[in-house]
């Protein structure tokens, strides 16, 4: 499961941050104009009590700034740009403010040709503010629309892979309840074994069915169940083999994706009339590919629109779409014949099993 991003600074770690760092910026300035003079610790004051002024102003525009969420972009221009104007003016008429009370010998009127440019230089710095803000704002915004439209996504994707692992029951159920009709005419005792086989295969199913992941060995012990159940039905007609390449077990597979495949191959096999129907499993491991090869003989039968022996086609298709769910190109199933063989591989990405998979998967 990816990582949570980490959460945004707050609007306040913002404004004290960033107020600091324009003192910061008008004392390195100026300092070097005044350190000869004996005026650096003055310098010093009123760029600190300046940006003071500003974080305080600021704090109050962010108010009125608050209401234009949501809005038009040229309306909260507007805004910006007249709220910067007149805060500028106030900027201004405080700066003077201390600088009378600070200062008893200071008058304002031997400074007042300065103010409008004084007003001028706090309204560039109040709209700059103003731009950072909304920016912010729009970013964190497009962020949030972003993170639900993922999580949409996911939940959309999540909510696929459920529909096809829960199509795989009645796809199952069909073959298996088909395999279990033909036999209860023609040996009862075996129908009920076939019975008891199915029911410890769906009470595998049951625990596992929620499941995207598994390890391969569970997988496995799944499909010997299948093949179990096939058995009574079919005794000395169907002949599989199943090879394993140590250390793959523990690998995670999608759940329910050997079963279909070997059930689709037994299909297959007995569909082309040729007795006993061989079916050779076999799981490899080369780097970081997990192969899984089913082969059978007899002849590829296309799907069929109605249900039989030759089967519909949902096995091997539901499973081609689950894997492009979860591993898009980085997983494949390819089918092909030769010499009397059908052979179905599938390769995905060999990721091991691990406790923080299974509390993800769950």
């Amino acid at each position: 499961m990816p990582q949570r991003p980490a959460p945004a600074p707050s609007f306040w770690t913002l404004q004290f941050g960033g107020w600091g760092l324009y003192a910061l910026l008008l004392i390195i300035t100026f300092l070097p104009m005044h350190v000869g003079e004996g005026k650096a610790l003055p310098l010093v004051m009123a760029k600190g009590i300046r940006a003071v002024f500003g974080l305080g102003l600021t704090s109050v525009m962010r108010l009125g700034y608050q209401r234009l969420f949501p809005g038009t972009f040229r309306r909260q221009a507007l805004w910006a740009l007249a709220t910067s104007a007149v805060v500028g003016m106030a900027w201004v008429l405080l700066a003077e403010a201390w600088a009378t009370w600070l200062y008893p010998t200071y008058h304002w009127q031997t400074n007042r040709m300065q103010l409008p440019r004084n007003a001028l230089d706090y309204a560039v710095t109040l709209l700059g503010w103003s731009g950072l803000y909304f920016g912010i704002k729009h970013a964190r915004a497009w962020q949030g629309e972003r993170e639900r439209a993922l999580r949409a996504d996911t939940l959309a994707q999540e909510a696929r892979l459920a529909s096809l692992r829960h199509q795989m029951h009645p796809h199952f159920l069909f073959n298996a309840l088909t395999s279990v009709r033909a036999l209860i005419g023609e040996d009862p005792v075996r129908a009920r074994r076939m019975v008891t086989e199915m029911a410890d295969f769906l009470r595998f199913s049951l625990q596992k069915g929620d499941f995207p992941h598994v390890p391969l060995e569970e997988e496995l012990s799944m499909v010997r169940s299948y093949l179990s159940i096939e058995s009574v039905r079919f005794e000395e007609k169907l002949d599989v083999s199943l090879s394993v390449m140590p250390g793959t077990e523990r690998l995670t597979v999608p759940a329910f994706l050997v079963q279909p495949l070997v059930d689709n191959a037994v299909k297959h096999g007995l569909a082309s009339g040729l007795l006993p129907v061989r079916v050779r499993i076999q799981v490899t491991r080369e780097q970081d590919l997990l192969r899984i090869r089913v082969d059978n003989t007899g002849k590829w039968a296309p799907p069929s629109r109605e249900p039989g022996p030759q089967g519909t086609g949902t096995g091997l298709r539901n499973v081609r779409e689950r894997l492009a769910q979860l591993f898009a190109e980085r997983a494949k199933l390819e089918s092909s014949e030769s010499d009397g063989w059908v052979h179905t591989v599938v390769e995905l990405p060999a990721m091991e099993w691990t406790p923080v998979l299974a509390t993800e998967a769950a």
